[in-house]
């Protein structure tokens, strides 16, 4: 477990974000990389997305048999209408925003087939100027003792 939650303060462009990772120890069965390009990607997300000001929060949890990854922020919101769209390749949110703020379209696929490589799940909760919510769901590695028993 996490006894203090890590915080730390990120500039980008001209603002600036508080960004904090709570949680408890969870071992996974998977790849060190694709699992590090879907966090990267979301908390990436979150942070370009955000507001002055605004919170980006990373919370590892479990439930039986399952690791919960969520990352949530405090930014723009992505509208009702997209939410089904946000995961296709090259797939924008806004057009006129995407100009201003770099990036190819290919992070919330690339966070989509690595979730889906592990035998897990993402679903998305958000509401237009309140923020976004990620939740993935994995499956947690067993551990054995020589006996075979879980551990």
């Amino acid at each position: 477990m996490i006894e203090k939650p890590l915080r730390i303060w990120y500039n980008y462009g001209n603002y600036r974000k508080a960004v904090s990772l709570t949680g408890e120890k969870v071992s996974l069965l998977g790849s060190r990389t694709i699992l590090s390009e879907v966090l990267y990607n979301l908390c990436d997300n979150g942070i370009k997305y955000n507001v002055s000001g605004g919170r980006l929060d990373v919370k590892i949890s479990h439930a039986p048999k399952r690791a919960i990854i969520t990352v949530s922020d405090t930014g723009i919101g992505i509208p009702k209408q997209h939410i089904g769209r946000i995961f296709e390749r090259f797939y924008r949110v806004d057009k006129s925003r995407s100009r201003k703020i770099k990036g190819t379209g290919l992070g919330l696929s690339i966070v989509k087939h690595g979730v889906m490589y592990h035998n897990g799940t993402v679903h998305v909760d958000s509401e237009s100027g309140k923020g976004t919510t990620f939740t993935i769901e994995l499956p947690i590695e067993k551990k054995t003792n020589e006996q075979g028993e879980n551990i």
